[in-house]
């Protein structure tokens, strides 16, 4: 998926069971929350309430997408899961200790490590 200059893709692991793993790259701001938005209320209809936020690929990230991550960990925590990011950017890394987000959600250096935590 593809919008205002963010892209997000969509993963199990393992298939069909597990952790929804969501890519997301690009620049993630108020105009392309919504696309982050859709992709976990697709997993919430899956039954998947444990996500991995892979950030690799993200270049840039505003307060709209810190806010995001917030409400995807309450609906994760609501049903029962968990929300984990991993592999920031130095400029998304930045963001995210600036506001202390590590401290609400977890943060791990890559992806192997925070589907084995």
């Amino acid at each position: 998926m593809d919008q205002s200059g963010v892209r997000v893709r969509v993963e199990v692991r393992p298939a069909g069971v597990g952790v929804g793993v969501v890519t997301i790259g690009g620049e993630l701001d108020h105009d392309g929350v919504g696309l982050l938005e859709e992709a976990v209320g697709s997993l919430r209809e899956q039954d998947v309430h444990r996500l991995l936020l892979d950030l690799s690929e993200l270049t840039f990230m505003d307060s709209s997408g810190v806010n995001a991550f917030l409400r995807a960990q309450r609906g994760s925590r609501a049903g029962g899961g968990w929300v984990r990011l991993a592999n920031p950017q130095p400029s998304v890394l930045r963001v995210i200790e600036l506001v202390g987000l590590g401290e609400a959600i977890p943060l791990y250096p890559t992806v192997g490590d925070a589907l084995a935590a």
